[in-house]
């Protein structure tokens, strides 16, 4: 198959999974898969497409940034989420997933106050920019819940 019929192909997966409601946009999936995966598992609503700082409502109410990355495992660089341009969150679940199966690796909530601790700040994206990598001891924040069998029952559950 050559390289256009690839991409045909990815249109066309795009536009499945559209159809499907598993993605809300035609950039690539992993955002659009891992909100959809927190709003199933919390049993909560996703944020409208213009919110800031937050992705998910929460059946209890929380507002949960969701923070996604593809990672292939053994490799030893960190690897960076999007930065977080500010705090109106209350927690942020961090999702690895398998960069070859998109299997979930690993899901942490973390209140927001730990988040911002762990945060290096990004000054060129801007004033109250920071960020966090695959590195960053996540799962020792004051607060931080592995959520990660929360997160495959919800992927087990996509049809």
């Amino acid at each position: 198959m050559g390289s256009r019929d690839l991409l045909k192909t990815y249109a066309a997966v795009l536009t499945e999974l559209a159809s499907r409601g598993v993605i809300r946009s035609r950039n690539a999936p992993l955002g659009d898969v891992a909100e959809l995966l927190v709003q199933r598992a919390y049993d909560g609503a996703l944020a409208p497409p213009a919110a800031k700082s937050w992705d998910v409502e929460s059946a209890d109410g929380r507002r949960i940034q969701v923070k996604s990355r593809l990672v292939v495992s053994g490799t030893r660089r960190a690897q960076q989420y999007s930065p977080f341009r500010s705090w109106d969150f209350d927690v942020c679940v961090f999702i690895t997933f398998d960069a070859y199966t998109y299997d979930v690796l690993q899901a942490l909530e973390v209140p927001s106050e730990g988040v911002r601790a762990l945060a290096s700040p990004v000054p060129h994206v801007g004033v109250t920019a920071a960020r966090v990598n695959t590195r960053t001891a996540l799962a020792a924040a004051p607060g931080a819940v592995d959520v990660t069998q929360k997160i495959h029952a919800a992927m087990n559950n996509l049809v």
